[in-house]
């Protein structure tokens, strides 16, 4: 009579790889939005020292010429390499674009920097010339949600008066 013994080697069964794999599946549902949010983040950081030297060279230039200008060849500044004129009021820098505007032209305080990204359903960034604070513009969820992670704030404190629907959250 032969006795047969089986012998278990040191693998893992179907089931085993299959709960692995699941509790993987279920962190990176989790962990993957907080990761886009902090890399949406981590662009937007990085345009804040360019809004705020656009804004010190127009503070120059208006101090020098008693007026704003829309146009970037005027202004003493250093572009970020990578950053390239596209029009006298335009800029793309990454992937965003940044332009020299104004709400009226008759009133100083309404010049500002706006930068947009190309991606959609993100928001946008803007710093007045005459203010000291940055402008997160949402609108939407995700926009407030990537505004409020930006600024620290959860409500809004600015509303847009062309009657869309943008919501400010103001930050330095």
């Amino acid at each position: 009579m032969f006795t047969h013994t089986v012998s278990r080697q040191g693998g893992f069964t179907l089931i085993e790889l299959l709960v692995v794999v699941l509790i993987i599946g279920i962190l990176s549902a989790v962990a993957l939005p907080q990761y886009e949010q902090a890399v949406a983040k981590s662009r937007y950081m990085s345009l804040m020292p360019l809004l705020r030297a656009i804004s010190d060279a127009e503070n120059v230039y208006y101090l020098a010429n008693g007026q704003y200008t829309l146009d970037f060849t005027q202004l003493d500044i250093t572009m970020p390499s990578g950053a390239k004129t596209t029009t006298p009021n335009r800029i793309d820098y990454d992937k965003f674009y940044c332009l020299l505007r104004t709400g009226s032209a008759d009133k100083a305080a309404q010049y500002s920097s706006y930068c947009n990204s190309t991606y959609e359903n993100m928001p946008s960034l803007e710093k007045y010339f005459a203010e000291q604070n940055f402008i997160c513009w949402g609108g939407t969820d995700k926009k407030d949600r990537l505004c409020y992670s930006i600024s620290g704030k959860k409500t809004p404190d600015r509303s847009n008066n062309s009657g869309s629907s943008n919501t400010g959250y103001t930050f330095q």
